[in-house]
């Protein structure tokens, strides 16, 4: 993989300086398209070489001078060729890049949340507690909920009430 992108990149590869790479415009743009791709595997070199060839278009456009941009491109297409001949041959580009991945248990304890769940996570699970506990204070207090308390309440069945004296002759048996 590594050996067959790295072909691609030195049959594309161009020479910093050189005034005649590329004859018009016309011949940079494919070429462009061309190394775009392959510098996939190297997300900053990736991100320099889209900036500068889209520099180069914009300045074409607009009519100005574009060869130090042009310049550029060809800098980060060779900083890649490099990059690749470096590299070890066992290693791959994207092994470097790798999250390692958190083995899912499966039970979520919160002893297993506090050891993996970053701080943010937390900061906002006590911050929609707080929420909704204030939300419910400031709800208690407007006219809407006392009407609906009172109207609860209104509504409910009452018990009956027993004086205490019917109380006590239930109690002791005695019929007065």
């Amino acid at each position: 993989m590594k050996n067959q992108l790295l072909g691609k990149l030195k049959v594309l590869q161009k020479v910093r300086g050189d005034t005649n790479a590329f004859a018009n415009h016309d011949e940079f743009l494919p070429w462009s398209d061309s190394v775009t791709p392959l510098l996939e595997f190297d997300e900053a070199l990736h991100k320099k070489f889209i900036f500068w060839s889209d520099h180069v278009k914009s300045a074409y456009r607009m009519g100005r001078e574009h060869q130090d941009a042009l310049g550029e491109c060809i800098g980060v297409m060779n900083q890649a060729v490099i990059k690749l001949e470096l590299q070890p041959e066992n290693e791959t580009p994207k092994e470097n890049e790798k999250i390692k991945e958190i083995p899912y248990p499966s039970k979520f304890t919160l002893k297993w949340l506090y050891q993996h769940a970053p701080i943010s996570l937390w900061g906002w699970f006590v911050g929609l507690l707080l929420s909704a506990f204030a939300l419910g204070i400031g709800f208690s207090e407007t006219s809407l909920y006392q009407l609906l308390k009172s109207e609860a309440s209104e509504s409910a069945p009452q018990p009956p009430e027993l004086n205490k004296s019917s109380k006590l002759d239930a109690v002791t048996g005695d019929p007065s």
